[in-house]
């Protein structure tokens, strides 16, 4: 009767999903998070109505019938990583909005840094290219544009805190973060595992506005949860993950070169390196993927790519071309590949391996026979597209053919996109039956953290899960990709020109 509670906050939604200690999901709850658009390239949420959907789903999955709050031994917490914001570390009170990562507004402090030539150095210190996707330019904005000079000045009450802090906080007090997620924020030393002073500085940063980093799991080691908290009772928090290295956890790729891909709001491809650091000299990331609670590091390679859920839920509520996402994959079915139809899903700029604040989305090909369904199937296509220009760039980087991905999120779910997936990047796809493997990582370090498991190795699969091979030929592949090359090239740039 055991349970182990993950409260997953993703970048549109807030779920918690109650797991037995066999990884089986015993309730869960769901609520939406909105989206605020204030100017064009930004996006923002409130922190308060993240905290309270919150409570909410935890109230609902802990009411559900087969589950008893004190059968509750351990909690977890995954997260959408970089989105950044500030609250008064004394009262509680929020003083800024969340910057969310698809957030363009620092795009042009990016192109000074740039300019002032410190790309290298950021890289080398954090694995980490400039761009307004991280939090330290973000975190920066915050503190010129929400303080006078004079409260800047202080700034001892100030809390930084990606949304994991946040959530830690109001529901322990305390202010702390786990390595996979600091290693986001641009300001973190990934080689010594600590703040690093020369970036803060870089960022005007102070210091004592960061969370303590801790490793990503242990015993209690995010302390308990207050008696007065929505679960009326203290239970030990013990895992913290980023979302994407929690997919990772959760998709047991813990060999090295084992590789994964998330499909949400955006979409996430990384790879587990080990222990090494391999420093991308194809424009990807290198990032922690977690430290674990004898204090060692993991790493892994990165591809983000910040349009993927948002593409259909743009063509939902904003195009009107579908009133539901199970229409996707009806209306896009039987239809033929096309190599003069794209699609260049850039709604907040490119990121991996083209990292372009300033591309924009593009349909291209249009003719007056073009139909919805073509675009829908356009949309999915470029997906797979964009997955492929992270692959070519992790196999360069790491020397190694990519034989298969393990994948995940909610566009996974639809397997048409799978196939289309395999076929465009000539891979093997394995599509696991559970949804929720982002919260599944969590879950394991909680367990891990209580001792269920001694190492990550003991955590054995059990799951079913559909394989997806390509149906097409070489060489229509390649002609594709060819003519999706030409398309991104007139997305990019668009306006800066």
């Amino acid at each position: 009767m055991e349970l182990i509670g993950v409260l997953d906050i993703g970048t549109s939604s807030v779920r918690f999903i109650i797991f037995n200690l066999t990884g089986e999901v015993a309730a869960e709850a769901y609520q939406s998070i909105r989206q605020f658009y204030p100017r064009p390239g930004w996006v923002e949420e409130d922190p308060l109505e993240i905290w309270e959907a919150s409570q909410k789903v935890i109230i609902k999955a802990i009411r559900e019938p087969n589950v008893n709050t004190k059968n509750i031994i351990a909690l977890g917490i995954t997260n959408q990583r970089e989105s950044t914001l500030i609250w008064d570390k004394f009262n509680g009170n929020l003083l800024s909005k969340l910057i969310v990562w698809q957030d363009r507004r620092t795009s042009a402090r990016c192109d000074e840094l740039k300019n002032n030539r410190y790309e290298d150095l950021i890289k080398n210190k954090t694995g980490l290219t400039i761009d307004p996707y991280f939090s330290a330019t973000k975190l920066e904005w915050l503190l010129k544009n929400n303080f006078p000079p004079y409260e800047r000045e202080k700034k001892s009450n100030l809390a930084f805190g990606t949304v994991d802090s946040w959530i830690i906080f109001k529901l322990t007090g305390k202010h702390l973060t786990d390595a996979s997620n600091a290693s986001r924020t641009m300001l973190f030393n990934i080689h010594d595992g600590k703040w690093d002073n020369e970036l803060l500085n870089i960022f005007n940063v102070p210091e004592n506005i960061l969370p303590e980093v801790l490793s990503s799991y242990g015993n209690a080691i995010y302390g308990y949860t207050k008696k007065d908290s929505v679960f009326n009772q203290k239970i030990p928090l013990c895992s913290v993950f980023g979302d994407q290295q929690a997919a990772l956890f959760g998709q047991r790729c813990f060999q090295k070169g084992d590789l994964k891909s998330t499909f949400g709001t955006g979409s996430f491809i990384m790879m587990n390196t080990g222990t090494d650091k391999i420093l991308s000299k194809n424009n990807l990331l290198t990032t922690i993927f977690y430290k674990s609670d004898c204090g060692k590091i993991f790493y892994a390679l990165e591809g983000s790519v910040y349009n993927t859920g948002s593409i259909f839920q743009w063509l939902k509520d904003g195009l009107g071309l579908i009133s539901s996402y199970d229409e996707i994959e009806i209306l896009s079915s039987g239809l033929d590949y096309r190599n003069d139809l794209y699609i260049v899903p850039a709604l907040t700029g490119l990121g991996a391996p083209h990292w372009d604040p300033y591309a924009r989305g593009m349909i291209i090909g249009l003719t007056r026979s073009t139909s919805k369904n073509e675009i829908i199937r356009a949309a999915m296509e470029s997906i797979a597209y964009r997955t492929r220009d992270v692959t070519d760039a992790m196999e360069k980087d790491c020397g190694i053919r990519v034989e298969q991905i393990k994948i995940d999120g909610g566009v996974s779910q639809n397997n048409l996109f799978c196939q289309i997936l395999s076929d465009l990047t000539g891979i093997k796809i394995i599509k696991f039956d559970l949804k929720e493997i982002t919260a599944l990582g969590a879950m394991y370090g909680a367990a891990l953290g209580i001792g269920l498991w001694k190492h990550p190795d003991q955590i054995k699969e059990g799951r079913q899960f559909k394989e997806f091979s390509p149906v097409i030929d070489s060489s229509l592949r390649e002609n594709l990709y060819r003519n999706w090359c030409r398309a991104l090239s007139r997305s990019k740039k668009w306006i800066a020109e």
